[in-house]
Formats: C-alpha cells, structure tokens, sequence
C-alpha cells in the first residue's frame, strides 16, 4: 500500500527542476573628479581575478550610471572592474561577496599633455646598487606626486615618465612598474627615446603619488662600475645606497653620508639636480656578495630577460615583475629613513665628496 505513495514521491521529486543561480548585476555610479559632473569612459570591462585577469563583460561607451547584468558568478572569487576614459584605466575591486548585486564607484579626470614642473613633482629618488659577485643589482625608486588643481591626469600617447638604461653594460632587465593609490605595481611597457638618449614609458600620473620602480642588472667584472647618466626631470634629492656598505665609491660633488645607522648600506646624496644635469660617479671593490636584503624568488636572479639593447624596440621584462618592484621600494624607503637619523648626527660639512 505504501508503494503509490513512494512511486509518486520519486516522480515529485524528479519533476521539480534545480533552481538556477540568476546572473550578477553590478550598478557602477562614473565620476568626473575634474567638474564634479558625471564621468564618462569609451570602455568597460570587467574582470575575474582568479591567477589572471580574465574579461567577464565589455561594454562601450557609458557615462554615468550603468549597470552591467547577467554576470557570471564563481563563489567568491573576486573582480576588477576597469574603465577606460580618455585612454587611461581606472580600476576598481569588485566583491560580490554571497550576494548577486554589488555597487561601484569610480572616479575618472579630464587629462593634460606636457610635463609640467609646477604640477608634476618627483618628490622622492632613491637608487641602490647591491654586489653579486660579478653583476650589480640596481633598483630605482621614483615618487611623482601629481599636484594639478583643478586634479587631472597626465597622459600622453608618445610617452610621459624617462629614465636611463646603461644598455651597454646591462644584463638584464627585470621590472619596470608603476604603484598608485592601491600599491600594488603594475608591468609599464618601456620604449628607447627616438630623439635621444634614455628610456620613455606611457605611465598615466592620476592625482596623487604614483611610484615608478625600475629594477635591473649589470655586469660588475673586475671589481668596477662607471655610472655616468643624466637626469630627465628636476630632482630635489637624489640618494643612491650601495651594499654591501664596504663598496669604493668616487662621487665629486655628491654628499658622502656614510654607513646608515643598521650597517647595511653606504649612501651618497646630491640635492637640486636639474633635468639634464650629468649623473656620475664610479663603484669599486666591496665584498663579493651583499647582505640578502631582498628575500629569494623576488624577481632578482634567475629567469631574466635578454638585454634591452639587443631588442631594438620595447624593452623585455620578466614574467612576474612585481615582487622585485615591491621590495625595492620596502627597501629604499626604509633605507632613506635611516639616513634621515645619521644625517643628524653628522654635520653636512664633513660629508662632502671631493
């Protein structure tokens, strides 16, 4: 007699369909910080970050509010949504959490072209030269501050930030990258300067601090290195560190600051360095290996790329750039601390090269 019963039960059962999860839908209110008005962008695309960047949605043209519907969820994981406006990317996380509906807020600028002194300041320069036995590990660590009112964004198709490469000694080059407001360093594709000397990227400069991070390698044989380069933009200061702190190091002209309070480095300061002016001094000597300031598998060493001057166009980088960026910059900025106490306890007239 149970039997029916059972039979039907099992029919029930089979006949009542799944219930499907119903696709996301992310509202996103675009801002223009430069009028205060609504924003307004060419592109939007939405990403799932799950080891890569992987598009989700693209739309075109938007401005202000839109939504994007039907999104594919995937648990948790989480999403980048970036809008492209007047050729530069603003990006945004994005978190779903448990839900199907998340909110955004993105703030874009109007742009401006020419480098402009009085707006764009590189507050902080920080070279270091560390020994490896017969190479020199150099990290750079520029701070451009973007202090433009009404606030904009610099961007400029044909280049914006330059640096130098010894692409005659180098061996290989790491990372170039740049950090904004979120910190984590992104891969800047570099092109040589068709009109000279040095190296151009098309890093767009938001309003606020962006840091460019440049990390490379040179050969160190004999025990000696010549640096003589020029500075592409104003530098209040320029502080150059070398490890391990026993390096020889000829600088006329710099300010010899000495060992920093750890012992790890020897440092030397120029101040007021004006865009063209020669950048020189020459390394010699020091212990084979410096002290492992950088934690191993941070991008120094193994896997490089093959010299930027054998590529005779955008320079190579290595796969995953930005463990060195980010050390390089942890390590500089503690380093100019330090310096900021011994500075103190020496007079600047018994430190100067000669």
């Amino acid at each position: 007699m149970k039997l029916p019963a059972l039979t039907f039960a099992m029919v029930l059962s089979v006949g009542v369909a799944t219930p499907q999860p119903r696709g996301g839908i992310l509202t996103v209110e675009l801002v223009n910080g430069t009028t205060g008005g609504p924003g307004s962008g060419e592109k939007v695309t939405l990403y799932r970050l799950a080891g890569e960047m992987t598009p989700v949605q693209e739309l075109g043209a938007v401005s202000g509010r839109f939504e994007i519907t039907d999104i594919e969820l995937e648990g948790q994981r989480p999403m980048l949504l970036q809008v492209t406006s007047s050729g530069v990317n603003y990006n945004q996380p994005i978190d779903f959490g448990r839900g199907y509906e998340a909110r955004a807020e993105i703030t874009v600028y109007d742009t401006f072209h020419e480098w402009d002194d009085n707006v764009l300041e590189i507050t902080t320069s920080r070279f270091l030269y560390r020994r490896e036995n017969d190479k020199l590990l150099v990290d750079k660590v520029f701070v451009i501050e973007n202090r433009s009112s009404p606030p904009r964004t610099y961007h400029n198709p044909d280049g914006t930030f330059r640096f130098n490469l010894p692409t005659n000694d180098l061996l290989s080059l790491h990372s170039v990258s740049a950090s904004g407001a979120s910190g984590m360093p992104v891969p800047q594709p570099a092109s040589p300067i068709a009109t000279g000397p040095g190296y151009v990227t098309k890093t767009a400069f938001k309003p606020g601090e962006t840091q460019m991070a440049i990390s490379y390698e040179v050969s160190y044989s004999g025990g000696r290195y010549g640096v003589d380069a020029q500075s592409f933009h104003v530098l209040p200061e320029l502080l150059v560190f070398l490890a391990p702190p026993d390096m020889n190091v000829e600088a006329e002209g710099w300010e010899i600051l000495g060992v920093e309070p750890q012992g790890r480095f020897f440092a030397i300061r120029k101040s007021d360095v004006a865009a063209g002016d020669p950048i020189r001094f020459e390394l010699s000597g020091g212990s084979s290996v410096a002290e492992d300031l950088v934690p191993s598998g941070s991008g120094s060493g193994e896997g490089a790329a093959p010299p930027a001057a054998t590529t005779g166009g955008t320079v190579t980088r290595l796969t995953d750039p930005t463990l060195a960026s980010k050390w390089a910059v942890v390590i500089l900025m503690a380093a100019a601390l330090g310096y900021g106490l011994l500075a103190a306890l020496y007079p600047s007239s018994t430190r100067r090269a000669h």
